[in-house]
């Protein structure tokens, strides 16, 4: 940006034009272009996103109707963004390949969810393209809020799943030693959240939404401050609750960054 006020400052419109476009073509100005390249390819993913979570949550909550609407504004979402940036990154070998398969995994879900049955298939489906999106943008060095959250819930699923639909007596030492592995990551993942880079602006959050998400994460963070507490305890009973609290507490959070208005229109 500083190269392009200097050209504002020389004299002559068609001067200042011939520069610029000497500069930009030169690669003189390469790292603002591809700044800015990154910035857009950033906030036109929050709108992807605002498409994909609730489609995303829809087909894992089996709500067949809902679903159906949902994975029709996705479709519509995902041609856009395809069409935008499947040239995006030349120096990534994968990333075309990559948006190949994400196609294939909305395509596959919609398919599922378009015969009314297996919503969960379709789910399981649409989580990989979640994945697979954030470590598109790991490799190009990309922030992206989401992506932190979307880390994070891969340590507590597995601790949610250590603990889910069992009782004190069926609680296994195995069991225990999964909660103890991961929770430190966990925990260690989520307070990277409080200091990721984060642009209200670029999703679309007013202050009040922005306190929301404050609020929330706070539960969460305490969540897994009592689970820790339980797991020295070695509280069976307390262990399988807060480690069970940890989905319920963490989904409002990331649902924030979807867009479950538009399905009403």
């Amino acid at each position: 940006m500083e190269r392009l006020d200097l050209v504002k400052s020389s004299g002559g419109g068609t001067m200042k034009r011939y520069l610029l476009c000497f500069l930009l073509f030169s690669g003189l100005v390469l790292i603002p272009v591809a700044a800015y390249v990154q910035d857009t390819l950033v906030k036109d993913t929050a709108v992807f996103d605002k498409a994909f979570i609730p489609a995303l949550f829809l087909t894992g909550q089996a709500k067949v109707e809902q679903s159906q609407m949902a994975m029709k504004l996705l479709n519509e979402d995902w041609a856009d963004y395809k069409k935008k940036y499947y040239e995006a990154q030349q120096k990534d070998a994968s990333w075309k390949q990559d948006m190949e398969k994400v196609e294939g995994y909305i395509k596959a879900a919609d398919r599922l969810v378009a015969g009314g049955k297996d919503l969960s298939k379709a789910h399981e489906e649409l989580e990989g393209v979640r994945g697979l999106m954030m470590e598109g943008r790991k490799r190009n060095r990309i922030e992206y809020f989401p992506d932190h959250l979307t880390e994070f819930h891969h340590y507590m699923e597995e601790i949610f799943d250590a603990a889910a639909k069992k009782k004190p007596e069926t609680l296994s030492d195995k069991d225990i030693e999964t909660i103890k592995t991961i929770l430190p990551t966990a925990i260690t993942s989520w307070e990277a959240t409080k200091t990721a880079k984060f642009d209200a602006q670029v999703f679309g959050f007013d202050p009040e939404k922005v306190q929301k998400m404050k609020q929330l994460h706070k539960t969460e963070e305490d969540a897994l401050l009592a689970l820790q507490e339980t797991v020295k305890r070695e509280d069976k009973a307390e262990m399988i609750k807060q480690a069970t609290s940890l989905k319920g507490k963490f989904v409002p959070i990331y649902l924030l960054f979807g867009d479950f208005e538009r399905l009403k229109k």
